[in-house]
């Protein structure tokens, strides 16, 4: 059975791609897996306008990718610092994969970070798993339309 446009048009990729397939979105979600966490240093880092920051933090937090978590430097008023949630862990290997992929095909010597297992110093890499944690081929997969209950 064939996805027809309507699914394709309702599929998880296309779910997904709509909350954080944005340049901005993605490179947030980066700078929050290497520690970063409040609204200047965002700035700083990626160099756009506050009104963008704002409106994906605000995106990233709604969506429950990031919360917001409190602080207050002495004299100063409430601002907030934003953490990763389980979903946003749960992303982490998308994230590794662009930037394998990217590492592989857009830059030349390599990417600047590496990224290796604290517990052997081994790289770390996305890859296809089965249920079992067993590596799969892409030639070795294969689509399979779920049956939704009531024939959805």
């Amino acid at each position: 059975m064939t996805p027809t446009a309507s699914d394709l048009r309702h599929c998880s990729i296309a779910s997904t791609l709509s909350l954080i397939g944005e340049k901005w979105t993605i490179l947030i979600l980066r700078d929050v897996f290497h520690g970063v966490a409040r609204f200047d240093d965002f700035l700083r880092r990626l160099e756009c306008s506050p009104a963008v920051l704002s409106a994906r933090l605000k995106t990233l937090t709604d969506a429950g990718l990031l919360r917001k978590v409190g602080y207050r430097e002495p004299g100063e008023r409430e601002r907030f610092e934003y953490r990763p949630t389980r979903a946003a862990v749960e992303l982490l290997p998308v994230l590794v994969g662009l930037m394998q992929w990217g590492d592989c095909h857009m830059a030349s010597d390599g990417g600047p970070v590496e990224i290796r297992s604290r517990a052997n110093g081994k790289r770390v890499r996305a890859a296809l798993v089965d249920e079992d944690g067993a590596e799969v081929s892409p030639r070795d997969m294969q689509i399979i339309p779920v049956q939704k209950p009531n024939g959805g």
